[in-house]
């Protein structure tokens, strides 16, 4: 088995990507997890991998959600 070094966030990021392509009904909704890609950059390029309808940009406001 073959090993390297990655922070927490890119095994974050590796994690989703792989399940997201393992599972189609997979969605990821979050404050900024879509086209900025997250605080700590964990989700960037998914949004232009899997497309707006399973990476969504959510509301600040947690009442907002619906």
């Amino acid at each position: 088995m073959k090993t390297k070094k990655i922070t927490y966030a890119q095994a974050i990021a590796e994690a989703i990507d792989e399940e997201m392509q393992r599972d189609k009904n997979i969605i990821l909704l979050g404050e900024d997890v879509g086209k900025l890609g997250g605080n700590f950059k964990a989700t960037v390029g998914l949004y232009e991998k899997y497309g707006e309808w399973r990476v969504r940009d959510t509301p600040i406001s947690e009442n907002s959600f619906i």
